[in-house]
């Protein structure tokens, strides 16, 4: 038993879908499932049984969940003390920052621009780098990540998440693809045919993707995880990923960016998530100079949108 596997039941437990817990908790809810499942094993008994589209506690489970709560409070707080005292003891340079993302065309260029603009603006050596959100996640609370950046909006606890600005969502299409001819689709262009999801990506935070599916999207799921997949789904299977509205991230000829309808296309935030409680001088020049200077950074990045003025 492990404190982990304790922070995933009571999670569960509160929200009612293992699915909820994996996106809190930036894991996939294969590993939520696993580790309830090994739990469960050494308990001797079942925690959850069904109940319509989620779980519900048996009662093993609703015996076990509130010294299963203090347990977990009480490994948080030694958690949260020591990551305190690491960061007050170390007088780290720089600021490593990481937009949550898997890799893609040209994102090597992309955050070496923005370190540059950043360092520039800041005086102070920063760097930027892509990773998927529970890796990203990780970090960050490790101490070894200053910020993230999301594309749409995280919920996680012990972290604090700020709009800075706002982009407009494009749909990625192989060279094969129906639509392929028009410039600009409609969801209802997009309704026939199936759009990637990725659980690592997607169920990590409020994504392009989920935004759409808010605002109306309502085509065919298909989960994804391998390169290999991504190429099939586009190439054979008239598939589509959507993603931000980016004309630098069409990898000619083999897919191509097209935009959305105006009257479909939801605009999506951009934020800034940090941990709670005090922050270092250089994260917070960090934070206003994204706020001030984001239509510029998107401007520099050849994409369309709109900044935020406020940051709670």
């Amino acid at each position: 038993m492990n404190v982990r596997q304790l922070r995933f039941f009571c999670l569960t437990a509160r929200d009612g879908t293992f699915s909820a817990a994996a996106r809190e908790e930036g894991v996939t809810v294969q590993a939520v499932s696993k580790s309830i499942h090994e739990l469960e094993e050494e308990l001797g008994g079942a925690l959850f049984a069904r109940a319509g589209k989620g779980v519900a506690l048996t009662p093993l489970g609703e015996k076990i969940l509130e010294p299963a709560r203090t347990a977990v409070m009480s490994f948080e707080s030694v958690g949260r003390a020591a990551s305190a005292g690491r960061r007050a003891a170390e007088k780290r340079e720089g600021l490593g920052l990481v937009l949550v993302s898997p890799p893609f065309s040209k994102h090597e260029f992309i955050c070496g621009v923005i370190s540059r603009l950043a360092t520039h603006a800041l005086g102070v050596k920063t760097h930027l780098s892509v990773s998927v959100g529970a890796k990203a996640l990780a970090g960050l609370r490790a101490g070894t990540v200053d910020a993230l950046f999301t594309i749409g909006r995280l919920r996680a606890p012990q972290c604090a998440c700020a709009q800075i600005g706002s982009v407009s969502p494009g749909v990625f299409l192989g060279r094969g693809h129906p639509l392929r001819g028009k410039e600009t689709l409609s969801f209802a262009d997009l309704e026939p045919y199936p759009v990637l999801w990725s659980d690592e990506v997607d169920g990590f935070n409020e994504t392009v993707l989920v935004t759409c599916q808010k605002a109306g999207l309502s085509s065919p799921v298909v989960p994804i995880e391998t390169s290999e997949e991504v190429v099939d789904f586009l190439e054979s299977r008239n598939g589509f990923i959507m993603g931000v509205n980016l004309k630098a991230l069409s990898i000619r000829p083999f897919a191509m960016m097209h935009g959305l309808d105006p009257a479909d296309a939801p605009s999506v935030p951009v934020c800034i998530v940090t941990l709670e409680g005090p922050r270092r001088p250089e994260v917070e020049r960090l934070r206003q100079f994204v706020r001030n200077e984001f239509s510029l950074l998107a401007r520099t990045l050849g994409t369309a949108s709109g900044s935020q003025k406020d940051l709670p």
